[in-house]
């Protein structure tokens, strides 16, 4: 029997291979790089579990934990510091405490917003406002930046909704699709007429744990996410090969290698980059080779410092701080690992990273190391007040590696999938989610959906 063939050994194809070994359907991943995880990679180094992107995942979508759990990590997983679980926005050169009682934009504790020193007043009561404006449109998609505007006022798109909401795709909120990235806040203005009665409704009855569910709201595991991508690995074992680039995909399903290897693939899981998977379907569909081509990316960087303690001007006490919109500076946000997940500094030491790229300044991430590294330190010194020389530091860049869901987005992924052949799959984070559960989730689905 021919193969499923797995091109990408990013976490997407790795649970989609993980799905077709538990069914027993033959498969073979092909990964062109010397390693499989994508944009998961932990370096530890000194003491430092140092991660190159992800730190840890959502368990409210259980996709990713549950996997851990599968393939013998369950002992492995770790909760968040959430006696430490404070985060800051970096505003007007200050870093305020954000609101408490907040769900994303969502005041569910209006006392909470109205001690915050990160709001006008006009600002406050805009927000709070916002359960007795009358719903809008809402049959059609919109930007995230005209839904916030229109529902919380600009302030709130200024402090809240391009630093989390849009940082969470590094993308631009001006062209993020609001149905593609958040549908749930149009479905709540659809069914309630507003965003803070629906999720204050939600917040008064919380959703019980699902079974083995941790009980942080992120979670990780000991030794850095790539453990999961190392054990996948073990698990997966020959049918996993590196090294071995594809060149193209024809119309009888056959996967040229760019060493000239052809292989028979009874279907295949696409899961690349959408450039490179433009490139390997052009000779099988140039509609949908044109259509995957269109899509736009973005580039990013984290940089890593280690220090000693007692160098810092005080404790790093909460999980970071996030960059209001058109706050003059280069940083896109800054996470306190150390506080943030336990264990990751060595005694006596703290790590931190800071972001970089995405649409205001993406060319940062294609400076020289020492550049980029100075800009860094010289954004650290001037926000937190840091002097002292890191005993560590490390640079993690990730070029078109962000997928941005522009408006229509639905409708463009419609199209994809329509004009994708029934023996090939989409799954990844250009198309229905970002974040390792996301990818988890759609890996897995494509797997099944062949047993159809």
């Amino acid at each position: 029997m021919k193969p499923v063939i797995i091109i990408g050994g990013g976490i997407t194809g790795l649970a989609a291979a993980w799905e077709l070994q538990q069914r027993g359907l033959p498969y073979l991943l092909l990964e062109g790089s010397d390693r499989p995880g994508g944009k998961i990679l932990t370096e530890r180094a000194g003491g430092f579990i140092i991660e190159g992107a992800a730190d840890s995942f959502l368990a409210v979508k259980p996709w990713a934990w549950q996997l851990c759990r599968e393939i013998g990590l369950g002992d492995r997983l770790i909760g968040t510091n959430d006696h430490f679980r404070k985060t800051y926005v970096l505003k007007d050169g200050k870093l305020h405490l954000m609101p408490r009682g907040m769900r994303l934009l969502v005041p569910v504790d209006p006392d909470g917003l109205l001690e915050s020193t990160l709001f006008s007043e006009e600002g406050k009561q805009r927000l709070l406002a916002e359960a007795s404006i009358p719903a809008g449109s809402t049959g059609s998609d919109e930007s995230l930046a005209s839904f916030v505007r229109r529902r919380f006022g600009p302030e709130a798109l200024e402090a809240l909704g391009e630093p989390l909401m849009a940082g969470i795709h590094t993308a631009d909120p001006e062209i993020l699709s609001m149905a593609a990235s958040y549908p749930d806040y149009l479905e709540k203005e659809r069914e309630y007429g507003s965003v803070t009665t629906a999720t204050r409704q939600a917040a008064s009855k919380p959703a019980p744990l699902l079974p083995g569910q941790p009980t942080t709201a992120f979670v990780s595991l000991k030794n850095g996410v790539y453990e999961l991508i190392e054990t996948l690995q073990a698990r997966l074992g020959d049918n996993i090969r590196l090294n071995s680039p594809v060149d193209s995909i024809d119309e009888e399903k056959i996967v040229h290698l760019a060493s000239g290897e052809k292989i028979a693939a009874q279907a295949v899981i696409l899961t690349a980059p959408t450039a490179q998977a433009a490139r390997l379907v052009a000779g099988v569909s140039p509609a949908l080779s044109a259509r995957l081509a269109s899509m736009q990316t973005l580039s990013s960087a984290t940089v890593s410092f280690g220090y000693r303690e007692e160098d810092l001007p005080g404790p790093l006490d909460g999980f970071g701080f996030v960059v209001a919109a058109n706050e003059p500076t280069h940083l896109l946000a800054s996470t306190w690992s150390s506080t943030k997940l336990p264990g990751r500094a060595p005694a006596g030491h703290a790590l931190l990273r800071v972001f970089f790229g995405g649409h205001r300044h993406e060319a940062d991430v294609d400076l020289p190391d020492d550049a980029l590294m100075a800009l860094a330190k010289a954004e650290l010194r001037r926000v937190m007040n840091i002097e002292a020389a890191p005993v560590i530091s490390r640079i993690f860049r990730w070029r078109q590696a962000n997928p941005q869901y522009a408006v229509g987005y639905p409708e463009h992924l419609r199209q994809l999938r329509e004009q994708s052949p029934a023996w090939l799959r989409l799954a990844g984070s250009p198309y229905e989610g970002v974040g390792i559960p996301a990818c988890v989730k759609q890996g897995r689905e494509a797997a099944k959906s062949l047993l159809d």
